[in-house]
């Protein structure tokens, strides 16, 4: 089954890119906008799915509700962006909305998603992991926290709260990176028996990274190649996709299961 969930993300992620890649390129911002809100969509309410189906008991229940917080709020940060697009014919704008907001209060949710995970993985955490982890993650935050700084020209054009807010995005793509990237460090070895946690923190990283991307050509001017990212943004949702169904169908069943046999005499 797992190999089946693989190849279906696989393809469901080419299909989607490629829909994108292949539309016009005046229209190729309003198609990746739609794919990115479809999958968006399919994400958050799987997620709804598994926090009314397994409640908020347990570190799974606790991570999956903060996880589909995340995911809802991101997804109407997107529905919003799609919002601008039709009805005030904006396509990026470098002022400070309600989108920030939205994406900022997802990156919280988020984080606790991921750190109640590493919580339940301390005693498979090695140290040496959280610093090489830490330390790459340092570098490549800083590193764009300088790309920003250093380009004159767009901190002249931005007012010094839009200035702050673009700042904070790598910033707070630390607190996806660095989790997800212990996550994946240490389930390496047993990923088949906590596939749903190695694939949405494998989700939240493609995501944290893919931003850091698209902040520095945003802050560069250029707009041409901000089409790019979404397909990242929309692998990403595909993936938690997956590893939502996956703990759906699995993981809340056999813990159902195991709920019965415990009461049945």
């Amino acid at each position: 089954m797992l190999k089946i969930l693989i190849l279906s993300i696989i393809v469901t992620t080419i299909i989607a890119n490629s829909i994108i890649i292949l539309s016009d390129f005046d229209n190729r911002h309003f198609t990746a906008l739609w794919t990115l809100n479809i999958t968006a969509a399919i994400a958050s309410s799987l997620g709804i799915i598994a926090i009314y189906r397994h409640g908020f008991h347990g570190l799974h229940g606790k991570s999956y509700l903060f996880l589909t917080l995340g995911l809802i709020s991101w997804f109407f940060a997107d529905f919003t962006l799609l919002y601008y697009y039709y009805a005030l014919g904006l396509e990026e704008q470098k002022l400070v909305s309600v989108v920030d907001g939205l994406w900022f209060l997802g990156y919280g949710f988020l984080s606790l998603h991921l750190f109640i995970i590493l919580r339940s993985l301390h005693n498979i955490i090695k140290q040496r992991s959280v610093i090489i982890v830490l330390i790459i993650s340092l570098l490549f935050v800083g590193y764009n926290v300088h790309i920003l700084l250093s380009s004159e020209e767009f901190i002249v054009e931005v007012d010094f709260m839009a200035l702050l807010v673009t700042i904070a995005y790598p910033i707070l793509d630390m607190t996806l990176i660095v989790p997800s990237g212990v996550i994946l460090i240490s389930l390496r070895k047993d990923y088949q028996q906590f596939i749903p946690w190695f694939l949405s923190s494998l989700s939240l990283l493609i995501n944290a990274i893919a931003d850091d991307g698209y902040v520095h050509d945003f802050v560069s001017g250029n707009s041409q190649n901000l089409w790019i990212w979404y397909l990242f943004y929309v692998t990403d949702f595909i993936i938690m996709s997956g590893a939502l169904f996956w703990y759906n169908r699995f993981h809340i069943s056999s813990s159902k299961l195991r709920r019965r046999i415990r009461i049945e005499p």
